[in-house]
């Protein structure tokens, strides 16, 4: 898709990465929105989600109303985040305590690279997705229970869909994965990445169908759909997720409820206790 588009309002052409016209300085929309609804993007989308429902029908009539229950129980997914107890911990202090992106931190100097081959990769990854607004964007993973991935930390942040859903986009699995497998030999001024891996939020079931319906037989019951949906791996790089895009800053005040996959660092027993649960249900913020 061309990364150029028109205002809106005056009708002068600007870059996506820019949340505001230049020319009249009206709010626009966001680049990663704006990506999953490039029509060509949307059309792909379309075409997988078919083919899926297509292969699923020929294996039956059940394995078709699977999917479809599969369907409209991830059309109703929540994002969530797994991080270090510490940090909901920071958050909850006020909502003045923004969550930042990987980029702002280091940045900011708050946060340095290790050094591994995902952070070599990072950038190039980050650029072909999200060009010139990388440092916008926070990851996330849909989710049908509430948890999230352990390995990235103990503490599963599910967030407000009224606040995230519109400028929040979904895609297939771990970007930086993804990016590995398609762009092996390095990158260049014609790569771009296979279209209909993306979805609007809106759109979020159909892209899991896409990805996971060829798993769902008249076999497959609604308690398993949360294990498709999002699996731990040995690994982290081996975790299997829809992976959630956010555009933009997030507070305590994004969040809605949190839950601990194993509470046995002392952070985590503190926030846990009484007076911090209470501190949090100011915010509007759950445990379970």
């Amino acid at each position: 898709m061309s990364q150029i588009r028109p205002c809106g309002y005056c009708g002068h052409d600007f870059h996506i990465s820019k949340p505001h016209c230049p020319h009249c300085a009206r709010p626009a929309l966001y680049g990663n929105v704006v990506t999953a609804e490039d029509r060509e993007e949307v059309a792909a989308l379309e075409r997988r989600y078919e083919a899926a429902k297509l292969a699923a029908r020929s294996r039956g009539a059940e394995a078709l109303r699977a999917v479809e229950s599969f369907e409209a129980e991830v059309s109703n997914t929540r994002a969530v985040i797994a991080r270090p107890a510490g940090e909901l911990q920071r958050l909850s202090t006020s909502d003045r305590e923004g969550y930042a992106s990987f980029y702002e931190l280091i940045e900011a100097g708050i946060r340095f690279p290790s050094g591994n081959k995902w952070d070599a990769l990072r950038p190039a990854a980050d650029e072909t997705l999200f060009p010139y607004y990388k440092d916008k964007i926070r990851f996330a993973a849909l989710t049908l229970d509430g948890k999230g991935l352990p390995g990235y930390g103990e503490c599963f942040i599910v967030l407000r869909t009224e606040m995230i859903e519109h400028r929040a986009s979904a895609f297939e699995e771990n970007s930086l994965l993804f990016f590995s497998k398609h762009f092996k030999t390095g990158i260049d001024e014609e790569t771009r990445l296979p279209r209909g891996y993306r979805a609007t939020w809106g759109e979020r079931g159909k892209l899991c169908v896409a990805k996971l319906a060829g798993g769902i037989d008249g076999a497959t019951t609604p308690d398993a759909y949360s294990g498709l949906l999002l699996r731990q791996g040995p690994r982290p790089e081996e975790d299997d997720f829809v992976e959630v895009h956010v555009w933009g800053p997030m507070t305590i005040r994004t969040v809605e409820r949190v839950s601990f996959n194993k509470p046995t660092s002392r952070t985590a027993r503190e926030i846990t206790n009484r007076a911090n649960k209470q501190r949090l249900a100011k915010f509007g913020v759950t445990f379970g």
